[in-house]
């Protein structure tokens, strides 16, 4: 037995502000932009098993490595304010994000931007495990695969 999916519905992020297009179409054509109601920079657009949608972005606003979800396909986004998402690091961000098995994600991100010559001598890799929370109220932040329970 082989298993298929059938694309019916595409996201793409359009750089700069965040904004996001769709396509029913499989990309033959697409929406015009619309709006997150915040300033993203950076926006990377995830589709989780169970449909939802995890956005990690860094914030003009508020700083650091962000996260908003929809459970609507996109019509609707949860995030901690009006202008900015949930805290997942203080750091620069530019996170990039896998699904693991359980339906956590492991997002990958870096500690500063570089763009001076003492932010890149002191760049470095982080990993942070997160979960959209079952009741869809937040976020949780947990510990790396295969290091327990407690951070």
């Amino acid at each position: 037995m082989r298993n298929t999916i059938e694309v019916r519905s595409l996201a793409w992020l359009v750089p700069g502000q965040g904004d996001i297009c769709w396509s029913e179409d499989k990309g033959r054509t697409w929406t015009k932009p619309a709006t997150f109601g915040m300033r993203l920079f950076a926006p990377s657009l995830y589709v989780a098993k169970d449909g939802s949608l995890l956005c990690l972005h860094g914030s003009y606003g508020a700083g650091g490595l962000r996260a908003i979800f929809s459970s609507d396909g996109g019509l609707t986004w949860v995030a901690s304010a009006p202008n900015y998402g949930f805290l997942v690091d203080t750091s620069y961000g530019y996170g990039k994000a896998m699904e693991l098995p359980d339906g956590s994600f492991l997002i990958t991100y870096i500690s500063t931007g570089g763009h001076a010559a003492n932010d890149a001598q002191n760049n470095a890799v982080w990993c942070v495990r997160l979960r959209i929370r079952p009741d869809r109220s937040g976020i949780d932040l947990l510990p790396a695969p295969n290091r327990g329970e407690s951070r």
